[in-house]
């Protein structure tokens, strides 16, 4: 029982003197074992796992959709300058 009172409070400590409402018990046992005790700093962690878990099951749809952002990204990027030499003349 110690061990898990020494984790309570490790947890609570770094979240400011609250323990996460949305925080079950293997949120607790995960963040111990990753050495992580900050619950922004957990779901942020538990985010980019989840990403590359998708990535690897789903590289191809990952791939098409970057090449799409940077094609709009490339054509907001030209609308911009377009505009400014507009506005220039």
């Amino acid at each position: 029982m110690g061990r898990m009172k020494e984790l309570y409070e490790r947890i609570v400590y770094e979240n400011d003197g609250k323990l996460p409402e949305e925080m079950t018990l293997a949120d607790m046992a995960r963040m111990k074992e990753i050495e992580i005790y900050n619950w922004e700093e957990y779901e942020r962690e538990q985010e980019k796992v989840r990403l590359f878990r998708v990535k690897q099951e789903n590289s191809r749809e990952i791939t098409k959709t970057a090449q799409i952002r940077e094609y709009w990204e490339k054509e907001l990027y030209a609308g911009k300058i377009r505009r400014i030499t507009k506005d220039k003349q």
